[in-house]
């Protein structure tokens, strides 16, 4: 495992802590505003997570000074269609990482489609995943969103 050194580690901590450079999302990312507070979608996602057998949570933490709130989660009927792609893509795993911060006036929420995986990495076993995966990020943001 590399650590950061005493040279990365300034450059580490400005692309942390630097304002984001405003991009346009495209389709491979699942937006979703609601008038909801931030922290009560976050404390949704855990409950809803912590109802369901098929969903862990692995992670929530504070980001940019507490402007973003970061949720990490993981639908784990698709685990198997990933890694049969190869322990490379590993690194997907079967989990969402999630966005979500205020802008105009409302809470946004943010997370990577499913789909991302195949156009890192084209195969018939991610195309299963995002087939299965895809209507589950779905029901999930509806229901801690309704």
């Amino acid at each position: 495992m590399n650590l950061p050194t005493r040279t990365t580690l300034p450059v580490l901590l400005l692309l942390l802590l630097a304002p984001a450079v405003s991009a346009e999302p495209d389709d491979h990312f699942i937006i979703r505003d609601t008038d909801q507070d931030r922290e009560d979608v976050v404390q949704a996602i855990l409950e809803f997570v912590e109802h369901e057998d098929d969903w862990i949570h692995l992670a929530d933490f504070p980001l940019l000074g507490g402007q973003l709130s970061a949720v990490k989660i993981c639908y784990l009927p698709i685990a198997e269609d990933i890694f049969a792609a190869g322990m490379h893509v590993g690194a997907f795993m079967p989990c969402a990482h999630i966005a979500l911060y205020e802008e105009d006036g409302m809470t946004r929420v943010s997370t990577l489609h499913p789909k991302f995986m195949t156009t890192l990495q084209p195969d018939p076993n991610l195309e299963r995943a995002v087939e299965k995966g895809v209507p589950a990020f779905e029901t999930m943001l509806d229901t801690v969103l309704e």
